[in-house]
């Protein structure tokens, strides 16, 4: 019945008939057609089987017809091996994922991961963007991505989510910064200078500063820079703006090199936490488990 719904009639007069096929179907109707003796092509999509030979399937005493029997045995094997073809393609790991995430934590945690993955299924093929978690979460629910890596817990539903990786946050100034303000250690040392944050939310600052000095202390006002990408806050930091909370990662060669240094609220039972923040691979809900996307996915969540 549902192949009759697919295929529709395929009764024929003298000459040629386009017989309704539903586009994905089309390979699989031009199978069953040749198996049955009949010489067939598929039309553009949509448009049907082409069944080029006279006679009546349906009227088994024509010449050269498969008898009922025959001709239904003769479909039933074309289905199977249909079918069978298209369970081995999904068990394949071949075709294309496409994974979105920040660039700075991709070039420090994913880079060197990346290798490994494509030597070991040397069919897939991976489409790496570089966005903002906002727009990784929408274009994750679009259906635009199949995986994202985010440094924020998503609250909407058609999403899962398993966490990857930690970050910590360090507040980082030019060594000539700090010989013009002072070295900061209470809050009102740091609440004095000037801030370059991430965006209005005050993404990684605001974590840091309720570590280090409570709930009841209030943001900071001074941000004279919002810039919504890691390497150019770090650039303004070295170039004397003022003072920024980034991933440890992020400014671990900048601090080597002696162009910025890391600053540290004054000891205390507070202080000596850490700030850290949580990066999360996310996925759609209703994603199709296909091999490429398993094999991507449990490849990131490797180790945790």
């Amino acid at each position: 019945q549902s192949l009759g719904h697919h295929l529709g009639s395929l009764s024929t007069g003298a000459g040629v008939e386009v017989v309704p096929v539903s586009p994905p179907f089309g390979a699989l109707a031009a199978s069953i057609a040749s198996t049955l003796g009949y010489v067939s092509g598929v039309s553009p999509p949509g448009r049907g089987v082409r069944s080029c030979r006279g006679g009546d399937m349906s009227n088994p005493s024509t010449a050269g017809a498969l008898a009922p029997a025959t001709a239904s045995r003769a479909v039933e094997a074309a289905l199977d091996a249909a079918v069978e073809t298209a369970s081995e393609a999904e068990r394949a790991v071949r075709g294309e994922v496409s994974l979105g995430g920040p660039w700075p934590f991709f070039r420090a945690w994913l880079r060197p991961r990346l290798p490994t993955l494509l030597e070991r299924h040397p069919e897939l093929r991976l489409d790496v963007r570089f966005e903002v978690p906002s727009r990784i979460v929408r274009r994750l629910l679009e259906g635009e991505l199949d995986l994202g890596l985010i440094g924020r817990l998503p609250e909407e539903p058609g999403l899962e989510v398993r966490p990857v990786a930690q970050e910590e946050f360090v507040a980082v100034a030019s060594p000539a910064s700090v010989r013009r303000w002072g070295t900061p250690r209470s809050a009102r040392d740091f609440a004095a200078w000037r801030f370059i944050a991430f965006d209005q939310d005050l993404a990684m600052l605001s974590p840091w500063w309720r570590t280090a000095f409570g709930p009841q202390e209030p943001l900071p006002s001074q941000v004279v820079c919002r810039i919504a990408n890691l390497d150019e806050m770090l650039a303004l930091v070295e170039a004397g703006v003022g003072l920024a909370v980034l991933p440890d990662y992020l400014v671990e060669p900048a601090v080597r090199a002696g162009r910025v240094v890391t600053l540290s609220p004054e000891p205390g039972r507070r202080a000596a936490r850490r700030s850290r923040g949580t990066l999360w691979v996310a996925w759609r809900r209703a994603a199709a488990p296909t091999a490429r996307f398993l094999a991507v996915r449990d490849w990131l969540l490797e180790g945790t």
